[in-house]
């Protein structure tokens, strides 16, 4: 499964035919570095990620590892997370689309000492411009799942997300709001965007401040983001203002 880390704040999907079909011409970006160890590095084979490894920052070493299996369109069909000691595997999604080329659904498989111990599922829906609008998660098999959560998403015309509601689901079925998160953006390609699995709320640009409200507690958490950019405009670095005011500092290398 694709994860970015603290970084997932600045990916926030152009159409889930574009995602499926990444585009790397603005130039690849190949490692993310926190306080110069690494944190996170990709793989890509011709136009397509082929692995994402994540690092210990302490040790420098592989924790995990995720692999891609693609159809001859470049849709993405299965992701598979390895342990990086002993590469046994953590967790596996398979990947399927309408007719559209839309992704419809998503079945997870999560691993204990290398045998199945849980399984989820989602599905997905879009509006009229072909942006997700919904995601839905089941607990259990697609014979005997139920619904747990849901989120819709709010986007703009240039692809931002600029609004995700969760609702949780209880034993009666009713839907609860758990959580609005509000977010606004620069003007800036996110580099992010490209490497974006199917079913993710990628935005166009990076993002510069999230709000989340959970409505139980009243509370609100806010991070902010400052980017430091190449001549390209792609972002350098990127900076995260915590919800308990500490900072931490993330520096992009793009392959070419």
């Amino acid at each position: 499964m694709l994860v970015f880390g603290a970084v997932a704040f600045s990916s926030c999907e152009r159409s889930e035919q574009d995602s499926a079909q990444p585009s790397f011409d603005q130039g690849t970006l190949s490692h993310v570095m926190m306080d110069s160890s690494e944190v996170t590095s990709y793989q890509v084979v011709g136009q397509s990620l082929n692995q994402v490894n994540h690092y210990n920052q302490q040790t420098g070493e592989v924790e995990s590892f995720d692999k891609y299996e693609r159809d001859n369109q470049g849709r993405l069909l299965k992701s598979t997370t390895y342990a990086g000691k002993g590469q046994v595997v953590l967790a596996e999604q398979h990947f399927t689309y309408s007719d559209k080329g839309q992704l419809n659904k998503s079945v997870s498989t999560y691993f204990s000492g290398g045998k199945p111990e849980y399984q989820s599922y989602a599905t997905y829906s879009y509006n009229a411009d072909n942006k997700l609008e919904k995601k839905s998660v089941y607990a259990g098999t697609e014979e005997e799942g139920a619904l747990k959560s849901f989120t819709t998403f709010e986007v703009l015309p240039n692809g931002n997300y600029t609004q995700e509601q969760q609702f949780v689901v209880d034993g009666t079925g009713t839907a609860k709001l758990y959580s609005t998160t509000t977010n606004s953006f620069d003007s800036n390609p996110n580099p992010f965007q490209a490497f974006a699995e199917p079913g993710t709320a990628s935005s166009t640009n990076n993002l510069v401040r999230s709000a989340m409200e959970v409505h139980n507690s009243k509370k609100t958490f806010t991070r902010t983001f400052t980017y430091e950019y190449g001549e390209n405009g792609l972002p350098t670095s990127q900076t995260v203002t915590l919800p308990n005011g500490k900072t931490q500092k993330f520096t992009y290398v793009y392959s070419n």
